[in-house]
Order: C-alpha cells, then structure tokens, then sequence
C-alpha cells in the first residue's frame, strides 16, 4: 500500500495531538499533586515537547525489534496546532461565559471598570517612564508601554477554574476586567501605533459598541428560540451542534468588529447559558474543550517559548526591570481601582495578582512594531526578546502567586 505525502503529514499531526494531550494530562496531574494549578503543567509539557525537549530527537530514528521508528518533526508551532490552540482559547472562554450568571457579572461591574483602567493607566505610565529612562524615544516607550497593558484572560480564568473561584467576587471581576482592558488596549493599540486613522479609531467604538448591544441583548431574547427550533430537529446532540455554531458565529463577528474572538467567546457562553435547556449541553461542552481543545492550547504556549533570550545578557538587564515594573504595574494599578470601588485591601492583592500575565497581545503588538518598522535593528531584537520573557515569566508565575494569595489569610 502506497502512502501518500499528504497521509504522512496527517499522520504526524495525529502524533503530535496525542503526544501533546498524553503530555499535558501527565503533567497537569503531577502539578495537582503537587498542590500547584495543574495548567502549569500542562504548560511545562509544551516546553518539553518543543524544541528543548523530546523535540530536540525530532527527524531521528531507531529499531525496535523488527520495527523502525521514525521521531517526526513534531508540529506544535505549525500552522495547523496554532490554529488547534487557538480553537483552545476560544473554548476556554466560551465555557468560561458558560459558568457565569450575567447578573452575576452585573454585579462586579463597577470594581471591574475601575480594576481595568487602573491596569491599563499604572503599566502604560509605568513602562514609558522606565524605557525612557534607559533613554528610548517616547515612541518606542509607548509602544513597550502598550506591550504592558493587556491582560491575558486565558491564564487567570483556567487558575481560577482549577481553584473553583471564578464565581466568586474577585473570580468574576479579573474576567471582567481582563476583557474591558482587552478592548481598551486594542483601542490604544490602533490609535497610538499609528494602524488607523482618527476616523478608524471612532469607527472601530461604534463597532464594538453596536456588537455588545446586538450580540449580547438581542441573544439573550432570541436564544431560547434557538433552541426549541433546535430540539425540533430530533438528530443526535443537535443542540451541542447549535450552542457550538452560535459560539463560533459570535467569536467571528467579534473579530470582524475589532474585538478579539476570546470576547465573542465568552459573550457567546453568556448568552448560552441564559436559555432555559441550557444545561443539556454544558457537560458535552465540557468534554470537548477539557478533553481536547483547552490542553492543546496551553502545551502550545509552552512550545513556543524560546529559551535562547536567556543566553542575552545584554537584554536580561532591561528586560527583568520591563518585568518588575509589569508585574508592580498590574498589582498597583489594579489593586488600586479595586480598593477605590470598595472592596477589602486582600480582595484588592488578588485581583492585582491575578491580572499579572501577558501573552497573546503583547506578542500582536511588539509584532505590529515591528511589522510597521517601528522597531528596527538591534532595538527589535532586545524588545522581542523582553517581551518574549515578560510573557514567559508572568505566565508561569501567576497561577503561583494567586494560589498563595487565595490561601494566605490576612
């Protein structure tokens, strides 16, 4: 039987999906018994399955009896595991909307505007006063100013997931101030870059404005329609099949409106979990996203670290200050706008700690730079090589951090 290039290519993406959930599941539990959140595990599986790992036999082979075996180039910085994690995130937030009551969510809305400008306002300032003290322009600044706004939600709602906390008061406010930040970053990110026009920036809020008024209200009218049309159909987990439908609709419509897809996401969940036969598809969602998709996100963020930005000593210096002053910035800002809207001094540390990590508009915007030649020369690979690392360090260290803030009492 003849295999064909294409058959070899399929089959050690299958290879790579398997190694990658056996991997992310070994370490995952390891890290649980460990009493550490077990997403730190899974991310420490993607860093040994990536090129400093059991990558490093990729393209190898050995006999094993009469067998030989063939180590392929495994793929999990492709294109097509890229976009598998990505479907990750998407589930992530999808069943993280699932879990929450809207009223809920209504209920933090104040301490979460307030966390989210405070941790927009404290790293922007934080970062532009340091890199200009190091003696960059104020355009380069701003740009590793911006590199320090955006939350990364991905990270703090799976910790708060493992520990059972996303529904509490401190749970509901890091997500809902993680997408507000999210959004004004983006805003921030198309103004101060340079990527649009005055007129773009004014047109990109009407977009965003009219996808929360349409997607978000009118679903919770129409969604209970849905599904009965749904339940009419009478074929197998026809409601699975709609709830996945609307939830993947919603992630694109937020995109086309500027808004990154984990907020369609996430409002997709929303409103999902506001129809009446909700329930019969929260369990198959959940075995979807936990048994498949969420782990290859989190392996793949940890095959995409480069370990060589440890080996520049001359970027390690600045770096670890861009470091300190993200992590201070987030605690301070955000705390800040949380003790401001009323909540406790310990509430406000965990809500701060919790708002720590960076990951994908971080590497959107340093890319963007440099795209645009913003970042030229040597001063792109010191700024990538930071950001990489700010990534890197805020990432693993979070889910630590808020642990140890959830179980010390004051």
């Amino acid at each position: 039987m003849n295999t064909t290039t294409s058959e070899i290519q399929i089959f050690d993406v299958v290879l790579t999906i398997a190694l990658a959930l056996i991997f992310a599941r070994l370490f995952g539990y390891l890290f649980e018994r460990l009493k550490q959140p077990p997403v730190i595990g899974e991310i420490f599986a993607g860093l040994l399955l990536g090129g400093y790992g059991v990558g490093v036999l990729a393209g190898t082979s050995f006999s094993l009896f009469s067998w030989t075996i063939y180590i392929p180039e495994f793929c999990y910085t492709t294109e097509i595991f890229t976009f598998l994690a990505e479907l990750g995130i998407l589930f992530l937030m999808f069943l993280s909307g699932l879990e929450i009551n809207f009223s809920d969510l209504q209920r933090v809305k104040k301490p979460s505007v307030f966390v989210a400008i405070g941790g927009v306002v404290a790293p922007l300032i934080f970062g532009l006063s340091v890199c200009h003290a190091f003696g960059y322009s104020w355009h380069i600044s701003l740009v590793v100013g911006l590199i320090l706004v955006a939350t990364s939600v991905g990270v703090p709602v799976r910790t708060l997931m493992d520990l059972r906390l996303l529904n509490t008061e401190v749970g509901l406010t890091i997500l809902g101030s993680a997408v507000i930040d999210d959004v004004i970053g983006i805003i921030l990110f198309v103004s101060i870059l340079g990527v649009a026009t005055p007129l773009d920036v004014t047109f990109l809020g009407v977009k965003i404005l009219i996808f929360f008024l349409l997607f978000l209200f009118l679903g919770f009218k129409l969604v209970d329609k849905v599904f009965d049309l749904g339940e009419k159909i009478q074929l197998p987990k026809a409601l699975l099949s709609l709830s996945l439908a609307i939830f993947l609709l919603y992630s694109f419509f937020a995109y086309q409106s500027g808004i990154a897809g984990i907020t369609g996401a996430f409002v997709a969940g929303l409103v999902i979990r506001h129809a009446i036969k909700s329930r019969k598809v929260i369990d198959d969602i959940k075995t979807l996203s936990y048994g498949l998709f969420i782990p290859l996100f989190f392996v793949w963020v940890g095959a995409n670290v480069d370990l060589t930005v440890f080996s520049m000593l001359h970027v390690l210096g600045f770096a670890l200050v861009i470091i300190f002053v993200a992590i201070a910035g987030k605690i301070i800002g955000c705390g800040i706008g949380a003790k401001l809207a009323g909540m406790s001094y310990r509430r406000s540390l965990q809500i701060g700690i919790g708002m720590i990590p960076r990951l994908e508009m971080a590497l959107i915007i340093v890319g963007a730079a440099i795209s645009q030649g913003v970042l030229t020369g040597p001063l792109r690979e010191q700024i990538l090589a930071t950001t990489v690392l700010l990534t890197l360090v805020t990432t693993l260290t979070m889910p630590f951090l808020l642990k140890a803030a959830f179980r010390t009492r004051a």
